[in-house]
């Protein structure tokens, strides 16, 4: 019997290029909490820039966010992960000095910049985020669950080859998008977030169901038994799913059936 659904904000609820959930999917969630089967979206944005999009049943949502470095449900956090206090201190000192890469450190539910770079901030807003800007990093956030770095020209392998290189053995190092590489807690993913919240929710992997479509998705897969890639997915993502899906909707509207 399915308990729990997974499904990736990025490229599943939020389609290339949409900014909104469609209604039909805001009306599908409301039926399953009905039926007593709990939903969570995974993302690597922060909690306050994810929220509003849900509607009527944004407090019904377990939110996996930070790529896994929060947990939130209920407006309340049940898990947060904040990254070594050095690794953050090291990516600046690193970083910043180097004006080809932006960095964004998001903490518990918002996040900061240390810029005026206005094509930037407007990158960000149009993904919901409100960055507040701080005169320094280093002394400027308390806790960080997740860092961005951000390449306006993409990210090329020898800079992420630096970049895991110098804090993979202390964190969590990978590539969400060709412009965008980040950084959580050592160890923390949106794979192990979902064993995370399987376990709060006394929830087996056999009646879980996941949606991804981008690499840092892939593991998520490890955690349930029925996994689904997008079909506009890459090619790798839609091998490592057992089946691939056109379109969300259409699979739970499929579980209500069952």
């Amino acid at each position: 019997m399915i308990n729990l659904i997974v499904c990736s904000l990025e490229g599943a609820l939020l389609p290339e290029g949409s900014l909104e959930i469609p209604e039909e999917i805001i009306e599908l969630i409301a039926r399953l909490n009905k039926e007593g089967i709990r939903f969570a979206m995974a993302t690597g944005r922060n909690y306050d820039a994810v929220k509003s999009l849900f509607g009527k049943v944004k407090n019904d949502i377990i939110y996996i966010c930070n790529d896994g470095g929060v947990i939130i449900w209920q407006d309340k956090v049940i898990s947060k992960t904040p990254i070594d206090r050095l690794v953050c201190m090291d990516v600046v000192s690193e970083l910043e000095k180097e004006n080809r890469f932006q960095l964004v450190f998001a903490g518990e539910r918002n996040v900061t910049i240390h810029t005026h770079d206005h094509d930037f901030i407007t990158y960000l807003e149009s993904m919901g985020m409100e960055p507040e800007y701080v005169k320094d990093f280093k002394t400027g956030h308390k806790e960080v669950t997740k860092i961005m770095i951000y390449a306006k020209n993409g990210l090329d392998e020898e800079s992420y080859a630096k970049f895991y290189s110098k804090w993979a053995k202390k964190a969590n190092v990978a590539i969400s998008s060709p412009e965008q590489a980040y950084i959580t807690a050592e160890y923390v993913t949106k794979g192990n977030a979902i064993a995370l919240v399987q376990h709060i929710f006394e929830v087996s992997e056999e009646d879980t169901v996941v949606f991804g479509c981008g690499y840092s998705d892939i593991d998520m897969f490890e955690h349930c038994f029925y996994s689904y890639a997008m079909q506009y997915a890459d090619a790798e993502v839609r091998r490592e799913a057992k089946h691939i899906a056109e379109n969300v909707n259409t699979i739970l509207e499929d579980i209500m059936r069952i």
